[in-house]
């Protein structure tokens, strides 16, 4: 009889978390969609599948105003918890703070949100890690090299936390090298600002040694400019100019395995995606999480990219 009590009671307790995972839904507040966003965002979707959660999704499509208004509209709607990528911290932060006033947790992704008072978490990449991983990789390529050593640095974003953090690892990364100059070109993560940036770096710099992707999908630009000026070398040849870069997108992956670059930095995006759920999962419940949560990437060349492509959330499937 204890038994058949037993098992009724872990019955009824597993009914009672089904019901209660079925009544979760998370509001999920997008900057706006590219491939690597659409990837970290298939891994909060697949999470909250796991755990039987909802989620209404909206996307601002780069418009903070709009994702102000979305965030209100999701407190609206009486979502559970919100997790937010953010096209501007200080536009929505009266959004953020009106959810807090509904007692609705939020959770910041892959773009953190420091100066937020209402934000109880954050998870995505290392970038900093990311970038000093490319740096590495470009000190060890270059080593006793002498005489001057060019390098042209695509700069990511300067109001994204992941740009800034990727540049400054990066220069961390190739602090080891002597005698280098480096050539700055800020592209707000827009290819056609990589382009003509590159163009006018090497057209000033002909002897340029290497070039830094903030984001690997500007390493096709990269291309672009090498090939125009006679300087697209494949790796292992006199005259190579070593190309690095972080995201993991498609693009890395095949200028990688052509040999026109040398190493990519590919991010953890379905690792990020579920560990986001998995914080919204333990604050609802009552737990304490950590404030800052960080996925780390993995450096790929042309030796292992093909070998670990199903890790490489930009490889051909």
């Amino acid at each position: 009889m204890k038994m058949l009590f037993g098992a009724i009671a872990a019955a009824a307790m597993s009914m009672a978390n089904a019901v209660f995972a079925q009544d979760i839904t998370i509001g999920l507040s997008v900057d706006q969609l590219f491939e690597s966003r659409v990837a970290v965002n298939n891994g909060i979707k697949a999470g909250a599948a796991d755990k039987g959660y909802a989620v209404v999704e909206v996307v601002a499509d780069g418009d903070a105003q709009q994702q102000n208004a979305q965030i209100q509209s999701l407190i609206a709607q009486g979502v559970d918890a919100i997790l937010v990528c953010a096209v501007d911290q200080n536009t929505i932060e009266r959004a953020l703070i009106a959810a807090k006033r509904a007692g609705i947790p939020v959770v910041a992704y892959d773009r953190d949100l420091p100066d937020s008072q209402v934000v109880q978490a954050f998870v995505g990449p290392d970038s900093l890690i990311d970038g000093r991983l490319a740096g590495d990789y470009t000190a060890q390529a270059l080593a006793g090299r002498e005489g001057e050593i060019v390098i042209v640095e695509l700069i990511g974003a300067l109001n994204d936390q992941n740009g800034i953090d990727r540049s400054a690892g990066f220069r961390e990364g190739i602090a080891a090298l002597e005698n280098v100059k480096l050539i700055e070109v800020p592209t707000d993560w827009d290819s056609a600002r990589a382009l003509s940036g590159t163009q006018n770096a090497i057209q000033a710099n002909p002897d340029v040694a290497a070039v830094f992707a903030a984001t690997d999908t500007h390493i096709p630009a990269v291309e672009t400019v090498l090939a125009d000026t006679g300087k697209l070398v494949p790796m292992g040849e006199d005259g190579h100019v070593v190309i690095t870069g972080v995201n993991g997108s498609r693009d890395g992956y095949d200028a990688v395995m052509s040999g026109t670059a040398d190493a990519f930095v590919v991010m953890g995006t379905d690792a990020t995606g579920r560990k986001a759920v998995d914080l919204v999962s333990s604050i609802l419940a009552g737990e304490t999480v950590e404030r800052l949560n960080y996925v780390g990437g993995n450096l790929y060349t042309a030796e292992n990219t093909e070998a670990n492509a199903a890790k490489i959330w930009g490889a051909p499937k």
